[in-house]
């Protein structure tokens, strides 16, 4: 879709919300579907990123087979905002997704679902949906995604957009971003946008994590941490964490190095089964 004044649109949208929450307030137009469409497929965000090509940030959109993917040009701001969304992150100051957010909770509403339903001359169209769909709001797709990740509402497609998607390069990590999972944490490899996004320096090297199971949260690991070195063995790629966590369990405990929010800290994690529980995503 087309960069377009996005703050300008967000605030809109927040004006929009609050006409339609506040007390006394006249129904807007309902929706003509109070519940699901047969042609509306439900995705999840699989991934952020940026397209050199286009130049331009974008938003992967996975249908539940992974068979079907939807890519959609947004705007830096909201790709922050997702990507945060994305691995639970809560950023310092709120966004303005969050302040719609907080609208919506506390008139007492809440957002059934948000629908990217078409795609005019390039531009995708959203509706985010409120209270049993008694209320309809036109959204662009970044601003409704972001919302909807904030609020876990779910995402629908039309399913006549995949077959109209655009092509984009998708960045080198291709479709879905490779993990790997040791000592209750799930990682990805830390690419120049991550960094980015998590004001780590643009060649900064190690593993993002971004699945974390309780044992490993108790002992002070978090979604978004990075981490930059098993024992004293620096971590470049997920291959190298994999290695190392190996080579040091062995010895039993295994000591981190994360980096969060430009500070460097260190945890100790057991390498016992109980320590090893799935990651939460």
């Amino acid at each position: 879709m087309k960069a377009v004044s996005g703050r300008h649109l967000c605030l809109l949208l927040v004006a929009a919300v609050v006409a339609a929450c506040s007390c006394g307030r006249s129904p807007s137009k309902p929706s003509t579907a109070t519940g699901l469409s047969p042609d509306e497929v439900r995705v999840h965000v699989a991934r952020v990123g940026f397209d050199d090509g286009a130049g331009s940030h974008y938003v992967l959109l996975l249908d539940e087979t992974e068979s079907r993917e939807l890519p959609i040009l947004i705007g830096e701001g909201e790709a922050q905002a997702i990507m945060f969304a994305l691995h639970g992150i809560k950023p310092e100051r709120p966004f303005t997704h969050d302040l719609i957010r907080s609208i919506i909770g506390q008139t007492g509403n809440r957002v059934d679902r948000i629908v990217i339903a078409d795609m005019r001359d390039e531009i995708y169209y959203a509706t985010i949906y409120l209270d049993g769909g008694r209320y309809s709001i036109d959204s662009r797709p970044s601003d409704a995604i972001a919302l909807a990740m904030g609020m876990n509402a779910p995402i629908y497609v039309n399913n006549k957009l995949f077959g109209s998607a655009p092509t984009l390069g998708l960045g080198a990590g291709g479709k879905i971003p490779a993990t790997a999972q040791a000592l209750g944490l799930t990682v990805e490899q830390l690419t120049p946008e991550l960094a980015s996004y998590f004001g780590q320096p643009a060649g900064g090297h190690g593993v993002l994590v971004s699945g974390v199971s309780s044992p490993a949260e108790k002992a002070g690991v978090a979604r978004g941490d990075i981490v930059v070195k098993v024992g004293d063995r620096e971590v470049a790629a997920l291959g190298d964490f994999s290695r190392q966590v190996a080579d040091a369990k062995r010895g039993g405990a295994v000591t981190l190095t994360l980096m969060r929010g430009g500070s460097s800290r260190t945890v100790t994690l057991e390498s016992s089964p109980a320590a090893a529980a799935a990651p939460k995503p």
